[in-house]
């Protein structure tokens, strides 16, 4: 499978299933799992390192390495290395979604009071709301191919 069709097939459908279902902890999973990997399908393409597309990624798309963590968070149970060492799975729950477009809540960390629910990540000093992390990432992601 082409990354192309990898986002398309996979990655796209992940993310609007979590759109429309935003307390799903299975869509987001699934969502921010299958967008981390798209990195994979490009490596292989290009007949280059993975790191070195994960890099890529990440120098453009700041959040990618938001979506790298919560993907192995969720995959491996809990972060032992890097700068979000020690996220698990038990900082994900339900919760008011971002108070932005980009993302972000205020600075107090809450968001309006009208936000709908969403599956987001509470860990330390960061809120982030998944649903926008993912349907970013997507925008970031399709403008690759």
């Amino acid at each position: 499978m082409r990354s192309e069709e990898f986002l398309q097939e996979v990655c796209q459908p992940s993310v609007e299933e979590l759109v429309a279902d935003p307390t799903s902890f299975r869509r987001a999973w699934v969502a921010v799992t299958s967008l981390f990997h798209f990195a994979d399908y490009v490596a292989l393409e290009r007949d280059t390192r993975l790191e070195s597309v994960h890099r890529e990624f990440a120098d453009e798309f700041t959040d990618f390495s938001l979506v790298r963590d919560v993907a192995n968070a969720s995959k491996h149970a809990e972060l032992a290395r890097g700068p979000r060492k020690g996220l698990s799975a038990a900082h994900i729950d339900i919760g008011y979604g971002a108070a932005f477009s980009d993302g972000s809540y205020y600075s107090d960390g809450t968001s309006h009071s009208d936000a709908s629910d969403v599956v987001r990540v509470v860990f330390h000093d960061e809120q982030i709301d998944l649903v926008n992390l993912c349907e970013r990432c997507l925008h970031y992601l399709k403008a690759k191919c």
